[in-house]
């Protein structure tokens, strides 16, 4: 899982959000469920949740909608191997421009793209069909951090960059939306996620200890890993709302 130049992204990730196995396995029967026909997923990665949706609702066509490319073929890839490429595309695409309504549509920590949590749920209940479904992911509080807290983590960090779990409930139901699940995930999630993240740059350390750029890729880890155990680690969750939008 590693090659000698660099380390891999994201490799030991199944998904690039903090889930864990038995939430995300969940996911995939609530959102096959509802039966969709069409499936939209914005930021989608590597599309993983996508994937198994797809495959779970024989009748459905995708869209996996991301910039990435080098995720897109990730994605490419597991949908030849799960045998359902002729029904999930991925589409190299800015996903806040992405106007074609779907029956179920998921953007899992990819509402920046919109701006604000808020803005996100705005612009996508625009292409959640009446009577369609939204599975949404993003950061939350667990409280509002002082400003000390702030310092500690990412660089330039404000507390209007995450909502509590509450507004962000709040702002899906003034956008239209109707909730079916709220839930945030556990610290064990969150540790899991991270540990995880920084597999990829630990695991190509230890077999390269003497390249050229282990001391960048060293440095690198362990300023994220500050920011983490040191910064946002108890007082940043993830929350997941599935949200319904009424029919007309």
């Amino acid at each position: 899982m590693t090659g000698h130049d660099a380390p891999t992204r994201y490799g030991f990730l199944d998904c690039n959000s903090p889930i864990a196995a038995w939430r995300l396995d969940r996911q995939v029967e609530e959102c096959a469920a509802a039966d969709p026909r069409l499936i939209v997923d914005i930021g989608c990665g590597w599309g993983e949740l996508l994937q198994r949706v797809t495959a779970k609702v024989p009748g459905a066509k995708a869209y996996g909608v991301d910039s990435d490319l080098e995720l897109l073929e990730r994605g490419r890839a597991g949908a030849e191997r799960r045998g359902i490429a002729d029904r999930l595309e991925f589409v190299e695409y800015r996903g806040e421009d992405w106007t074609e309504p779907a029956d179920l549509v998921i953007c899992i920590g990819a509402v920046h793209a919109f701006g604000t949590a808020a803005d996100a749920l705005r612009a996508l209940y625009r292409i959640v069909k009446p009577g369609g479904r939204l599975l949404i992911g993003d950061g939350v509080w667990n409280r509002v951090p002082t400003e000390a807290e702030l310092a500690a983590m990412w660089p330039e960090t404000s507390t209007g960059d995450w909502m509590l779990l509450p507004e962000f409930v709040d702002a899906a139901i003034a956008t239209g939306f109707r909730p079916l699940r709220v839930e945030s995930v556990e610290q064990s999630e969150w540790d899991d996620f991270e540990s995880q993240f920084l597999a990829d740059k630990e695991v190509w350390l230890l077999a390269n200890p003497g390249h050229p750029r282990a001391a960048e890729i060293r440095e690198q880890a362990d300023a994220h890993r500050n920011w983490w155990l040191r910064g946002h680690r108890g007082l940043l969750g993830f929350g997941y709302l599935t949200l319904g939008r009424p029919v007309e």
